[in-house]
């Protein structure tokens, strides 16, 4: 695990396109091929909860492995007091229950715990694992390499769940500038659980909507999002760079040998 860190840490961005294949891979293979399909009639979404909970767990093993839940804003609640700056995306992803929700109590609860667990497992493995290995780029290269990831990412739902090209590309999209504004707002932050909580109501009420929002509201989500991640990271990306960095500098890995971004970069090449 020290010698994939130390690949991660001298090559920012081709680690986080391997951690990022890596999550795939594994939340594909749990999906698809080791848990059978479970959809009991008491909670539908069991088999969706166990796959995200598992794949949550294995991106949970990885930072505490690298000695990173702390300075990937996994394991910490952040700056509370900054906690606002996520209440513009609460505001977008409670504006798509305005119509109401869809589907039995059941169906309801189903959908909402299983969709929360939908948000830990992508905000732990994107704006946890994945930025920080971005890190060393600078917030904007981070927070653009986080977009562009994130988004990518969701071609699965076309290439193996039989979702419609069109409908795939449009969540690309959407999903890649909803990412870059989480990464953003990670850095204002310090936690990612403001957006874990933000990620799983928005795909929650979106999904369980009796219909689809406005052309022209989302357009103008869109745009929102663009803009608010940049003014983000122009006012708070330096700063949340430094204190992860910082972190990273004191923080001691759970291994007994040193880990490589607390060696001299010459050493830890030798040594991985």
């Amino acid at each position: 695990m020290n010698r994939w860190k130390g690949h991660v840490i001298r090559h920012p961005l081709w680690g986080a396109v391997e951690l990022t294949f890596a999550w795939h891979a594994l939340l594909l293979l749990f999906a698809e091929v080791i848990l059978p399909p479970l959809a009991p009639s008491w909670y539908p979404d069991l088999g969706a909860t166990l796959v995200n909970a598992v794949c949550a767990a294995g991106v949970w093993l990885v930072l505490w492995r690298w000695g990173w839940l702390r300075v990937s804003a996994v394991a910490v609640p952040g700056r509370p007091h900054r906690w606002w700056p996520a209440a513009p995306m609460l505001l977008i992803a409670c504006s798509y229950a305005v119509a109401g929700l869809d589907g039995s109590a059941t169906v309801i609860v189903s959908g909402l715990v299983s969709l929360l667990w939908v948000g830990i497992n992508e905000e732990i493995y994107s704006r946890g694992l994945v930025q920080q290995a971005l890190n060393p780029l600078g917030p904007i290269r981070a927070a653009l390499g986080v977009a562009v990831l994130f988004g990518t990412g969701h071609i699965q739902n076309f290439l193996f769940f039989g979702d419609p090209l069109d409908d795939t590309l449009w969540q690309m999209l959407s999903a890649g500038l909803f990412g870059f504004t989480c990464a953003a707002l990670r850095y204002a932050i310090g936690s990612i659980w403001p957006m874990v909580v933000v990620h799983g109501l928005d795909d929650f009420f979106q999904i369980r909507s009796p219909g689809s929002a406005p052309d022209w509201w989302q357009a103008s989500v869109l745009v929102f999002q663009a803009a608010y991640g940049v003014w983000l990271l122009r006012r708070y990306g330096a700063e949340g760079v430094q204190s992860s960095a910082e972190a990273v500098r004191s923080s001691p890995s759970p291994s007994s040998s040193p880990s490589p971004d607390e060696r001299p970069e010459g050493d830890s090449q030798a040594r991985a």
